[in-house]
């Protein structure tokens, strides 16, 4: 093929001294071909003048030295650089070629092409493994219970995989009717061997969820964050309001809320309160699945002391252990654990987070400890875990 043959032309000069003659040879060489010049030699007694042959001789140094400069500019692309002289026809030996062999091109050629499908390939292949994968682990809840932040905790974990926005599938009727494949296309792309997590902690409440969840997956792991019942609803409290203050809206405080004005007891209708009675909604869920599918994790001591609570949970999602101390690191300026991926991407979770609650009047709190604490009482004895909350003064 003449596209893969070099064409090289070398050009040498040889300025030959002899006595009292001197013969300057040329040889062109072009793809393979030899072909000898024309030979002059000049004598000192050929008629000519000594100041003309002086200047012959000049000239042809000056050539000679051309051409030996040309050659050194162009080393790289030669093969050799051979003086010769007298010159003779010289053919390369039979069944030998001068050019670079076509072999060598398509051996060169031939590897580059596996190395490319080699990596196309594998490109392919990956492409081919992942796959959009429904959840076999999904946060239920509870809101304001640090739900966002055990997600983004757990994808630390090189085998988990987390959706990136909350899907509301089952707590939403008219994306509950828009079907499984729909809710499927809202995960994230991952391996086979890796587990899809989601969270929406309005699961947790809401009655029709723990049936459409077990039509889904009977045997899917359940993952339920909570913190101390009055520190959640004074959070939740304060959400709302923030979300009122940037609207401009009058809100009213937390004590008129919490407060039935009419009986001073605990007001049970205010949502924030319904939420934090969490043994309500678990024995609801129970209802549909067994306890040893769900895992209640700590949001307290999510915050101050995140990597034993995430030890328990890759124990019960079954996940080899790999998170470490060195993924989790203090931000003093925010407050709490930032994610540490690797040596350059770090993520602390939004300015939304840490929210500086509002002061409560400590009869109040009292108050909702002492409310709570026989719901939390038959919550530890449900779930097998104690935590140590207040129980208000008696």
């Amino acid at each position: 093929m003449s596209n893969l043959s070099e064409t090289r032309v070398i050009v040498m000069l040889i300025l030959e001294h002899t006595e009292p003659s001197s013969c300057l040879h040329w040889i062109a060489v072009s793809q393979g071909r030899y072909e000898q010049a024309e030979e002059g030699c000049l004598m000192e007694g050929d008629g000519l003048s000594q100041q003309q042959w002086l200047r012959q001789r000049l000239l042809l140094a000056s050539l000679a030295l051309g051409s030996l400069l040309l050659l050194v500019a162009r080393v790289g692309t030669l093969d050799r650089l051979q003086l010769i002289c007298p010159i003779k026809v010289r053919m390369p030996p039979a069944g030998v070629s001068w050019e670079t062999p076509l072999h060598t091109f398509q051996h060169k050629h031939t590897h580059r092409l596996k190395l490319h499908r080699t990596n196309s390939t594998r490109q392919k292949l990956q492409m081919h493994l992942l796959i959009k994968q429904l959840p076999r682990a999904i946060i239920i809840g509870v809101r304001k219970g640090g739900t966002r932040a055990l997600l983004g905790m757990l994808s630390l974990h090189p085998d988990v995989v987390k959706a990136s926005q909350e899907i509301h599938f089952f707590d939403n009727d008219q994306n509950y009717a828009r079907g499984i494949d729909w809710y499927r296309e809202k995960m994230p792309f991952s391996f086979p061997h890796q587990i899809t997590i989601e969270k929406s902690p309005a699961y947790f409440i809401t009655e029709e969820v723990p049936e459409r969840i077990l039509k889904m997956n009977s045997s899917i792991k359940l993952l339920v964050i909570v913190r101390e019942p009055t520190t959640r609803a004074v959070s939740d409290y304060t959400q709302v309001l923030e979300g009122k203050e940037r609207k401009n809206k009058m809100y009213d405080k937390f004590e008129e809320l919490v407060i039935d004005t009419n009986t001073s007891e605990v007001n049970t209708k205010y949502k924030a309160v319904q939420t934090s009675i969490y043994t309500k909604y678990l024995e609801h869920w129970l209802k549909f699945f067994p306890v040893e599918q769900f895992h209640v994790v700590d949001g307290d001591r999510l915050i101050i002391d995140p990597l034993p609570e995430l030890k328990l949970v890759e124990h019960f999602l079954n996940l080899p252990s790999w998170i470490s101390q060195y993924n989790l690191y203090f931000n003093a300026t925010r407050g709490f654990f930032c994610l540490r991926y690797n040596f350059v991407f770090n993520k602390c979770l939004t300015g939304s987070k840490g929210r500086i609650h509002p002061g409560v009047d400590p009869s109040v709190k009292e108050k909702l400890q002492r409310f709570f604490h026989p719901f939390n009482q038959k919550f530890y004895q449900i779930t097998g875990r104690t935590f140590n909350w207040p129980r208000g003064f008696q």
